[in-house]
This record gives structure tokens, C-alpha cells and sequence, in this order.
């Protein structure tokens, strides 16, 4: 029996985006459970987001920067009070900004049945920690932040700073990846290695090859696709490059929003005959383009912040029955023969060779069978366990 509590999440990206991660899938799920949450956009500046608002004459924006907006029967969103511009690059900033949030989150929370658990998404947020009348912190370690290659050295700076306060400070560390929860480990004994999973429900469907998306029924087979977004330091574009010159008889299909820092890799690769890119995709019709898949592909580069990170997708593919070749990603290693993982070009386009004759349909039912064992139900139930637990300890 879980312990009712509420929580107030701090996360730096939106309630309402287009490709839910983590931070919604987990509260929604906790929402869908009876617990109340309240969710605290933090990245947002208030002068940005007041500016905004008075452009677009979208009034109801300013409601949210003043008080907390319900979008659900048991979640009600605000922004954090970033007074200070730069609160995620200089220090003096971020602990401003740290400390009006943390007295809008104490008021804001007087509203929510007690107890209450700040859940950290956002380590710059960790100023608000023993400051909001919370029962206890849980830090939700995601990514290692300080590897972000599309952060400054400044900022890496500070969220490598913020990242270890968080996990010394919260009661209990939640890690998606080995690398995350051996380095947590040593400053808190209360960390534990819950690894990302998948979206089954959703992405099921894609099992069936008549669910595919109309628009690719003529697109020369095999199809191997990759579904996600598209980021330098991130996605292996040289990789991919390779791959479509080494087999011009294969289409390689990407599907998904390019960053504007994604550089010639991406350009590159799209002039090549045998590769299309079919740009972003709304969430809901995701699936039926990973249904056109013949191997799903997680290309990232070996890098620190690819290390410590375990792609959502990969469950996603195999939820689809399709099987899984990446590289970047040491946590997984292991999987075969359902995931294997390249280093490589040659050995890259070796896995996929071999995974295309694993088309049986015992084949799809094993990859289908794993994906129904990892889905978001099963991590919010191992998080909801680790604070019905911390809560069950005597003051």
C-alpha cells in the first residue's frame, strides 16, 4: 500500500510539450495514482515570459507566472520566480531566483495534502531544498548535466555544482544509469539505479505492420530508422553518414526536430539518395512511422553525456517489436540478442545485417515481451515505493 503524499516538481521543461519525457510521464502517472502535484516550470525568466505575454496578448500566460493554473484534476502548474535573468549560468542569480521560488512554492503548498515531496528535475533548483516545509527532497537524476555539450563552460560549471548538492542533500537519489548511480552513490547511500523505460502503451501498436504511416508504403525496404530528436554532441552523424554510403540499398529514415546547433552532420546526410528525413512528427503519430521500421537505430556518439544517459526510445522500438542496434551507450551492453551495441562503422553495419534476420515472429514477441516488462507504470511504481518507504520511517 503506497503512503498518499503530494509533490511539487521542479522541472525545466513544460507541462504541455511535444515529446513527453521523464518529467511528464512520471507525474501524470503519480496524478493518475490520486496524488496532487503541483509542477514548477523553472527554466523560464519572468521578464521573457512577461514580454511574451504582452506580444501574443496571450493574457492567460501571466495567471501562470502569478499563481498555480489547474491543467488537471489533481495538477496545477506555476513558474518558478526567476526574478534574475541567468539563473542557469552565474550563481548569484540561481540562488536568488532559488530562494523567491522556494517562498512561492511554501505558499503555493499550503493548498496540497500534507505531506509533500519536492521532486528535483532541475538540480539548479536545489537552493529550494529544506526551504519549501516539504517532508523530504528526492533528487530524480535523468542526465549528467554537466556533460551537456551544448552548455558553456560556465554553465557546466554550475549545474556540475548543483547536480552534486542535489544528491547529497535529497533523501533519496533516483538514477537512470549505472555511471549516474555509482558516482550518486558515494555522497548518499540512498541512491538507487532505476533505469529509463518505455511508453508500451503507445508505442504497441507499431507491432503491426498495417499501422505504419501511409506516406512510407513505397519507401524501398529495408527501413532502418532512427525516431527522436536531432542533436550534435548527441546523435552520431558521421556514423549514420557511413552507414547509408555503406549500404546505398537500404533507406535510412529519421524522423524527428533538428536543433539549431545540429551543424553540417545532419545537411550532409540528408543530400545522400538513400536517406529521408521526415522532420517532427506530432507524438501521437510517432508510432506509426517506427511501424515502418525494419531496426531501430540509437546512434549516438561515445561521449561523457552519452554515457550516462539511457535513450527513452529504445523500449519505444522494441514495444514495436523491432530490433535495436545502438552505440554511445554503455548500460546497453548486454541485451543481445534483441539490442546490440557497435562501436564503429563496420560493426555498426554488421548489427544491423544481423538484426534484420531476426524477423521471426518469436523474435517479435520476445522484444515485445521485454518492452511490456519496462514501461513508465513499472518506474513509477519502483519510485513510489522508495518514498512510501522513506515516509514510513519515524521522524
Amino acid at each position: 500500500m503506497v503512503a498518499p503524499f503530494s509533490v511539487v516538481c521542479l522541472s525545466p521543461s513544460g507541462w504541455c510539450v511535444e515529446l513527453p519525457t521523464n518529467r511528464q510521464q512520471i507525474m501524470r502517472r503519480f496524478a493518475q495514482r490520486g496524488h496532487e502535484i503541483l509542477f514548477v516550470e523553472t527554466a523560464p525568466f519572468l521578464g521573457r515570459l512577461l514580454s511574451k505575454a504582452v506580444c501574443t496578448r496571450r493574457w492567460s500566460e501571466v495567471r501562470r507566472i502569478a499563481s498555480a493554473v489547474p491543467v488537471g484534476p489533481t495538477v496545477r502548474t506555476c513558474n518558478a520566480f526567476n526574478l534574475l535573468p541567468g539563473g542557469h549560468r552565474y550563481r548569484f542569480p540561481n540562488a536568488v531566483n532559488a530562494y523567491l521560488t522556494a517562498r512561492r512554492i511554501r505558499r503555493l503548498a499550503r493548498s496540497l495534502p500534507w505531506p509533500f515531496v519536492l521532486w528535483i528535475y532541475d538540480p539548479c533548483m536545489v537552493g529550494t531544498v529544506g526551504s519549501c516545509g516539504e517532508a523530504f527532497a528526492v533528487y530524480d537524476c535523468i542526465d549528467d548535466y554537466s556533460a551537456l555539450t551544448f552548455y558553456g563552460a560556465r554553465q557546466r560549471s554550475l549545474f556540475a555544482h548543483a547536480d552534486e548538492r542535489s544528491a547529497r542533500v535529497a533523501r533519496v537519489v533516483a538514477t537512470t544509469t549505472r555511471a549516474l548511480y555509482e558516482r550518486h552513490r558515494a555522497s548518499n547511500v540512498e541512491t538507487y539505479l532505476v533505469p529509463n523505460v518505455g511508453d508500451f502503451e503507445h508505442f504497441n501498436p507499431a507491432s503491426q505492420p498495417e499501422f505504419a504511416a501511409a506516406e512510407l508504403r513505397d519507401v524501398r525496404r529495408p527501413i532502418i530508422g532512427f525516431s527522436g530528436n536531432l542533436m550534435q554532441g548527441k546523435v552520431d552523424f558521421p556514423l549514420l553518414e557511413a552507414l547509408a554510403k555503406m549500404r546505398p540499398d537500404w533507406t535510412l529514415l529519421l524522423v524527428g526536430p533538428a536543433s539549431p546547433r545540429v551543424g553540417d552532420g545532419l545537411r550532409r546526410l540528408t543530400q545522400l539518395e538513400n536517406v529521408r528525413w521526415l522532420g517532427p512528427k506530432p507524438y501521437e503519430e510517432v508510432p506509426r512511422y517506427v511501424a515502418a521500421f525494419d531496426v531501430g537505430l540509437c546512434p549516438y556518439v561515445w561521449n561523457d553525456w552519452m554515457r550516462s544517459g539511457f535513450p527513452l526510445k529504445l523500449y519505444e522500438y522494441l514495444a514495436a517489436g523491432k530490433p535495436v542496434v545502438a552505440s554511445g551507450n554503455p548500460d546497453l551492453g548486454g541485451m543481445e540478442p534483441d539490442v546490440v551495441l557497435a562501436r564503429g562503422a563496420a560493426e555498426f553495419v554488421a548489427a544491423v545485417e544481423h538484426a534484420l534476420r531476426l524477423d521471426s515472429d518469436e523474435d517479435r514477441a520476445r522484444r515485445i515481451s521485454l518492452a511490456a516488462r519496462n514501461t513508465w507504470d513499472t518506474r513509477t511504481q519502483r519510485l513510489l515505493d522508495l518514498v512510501s518507504a522513506q515516509l514510513a520511517l519515524p521522524c
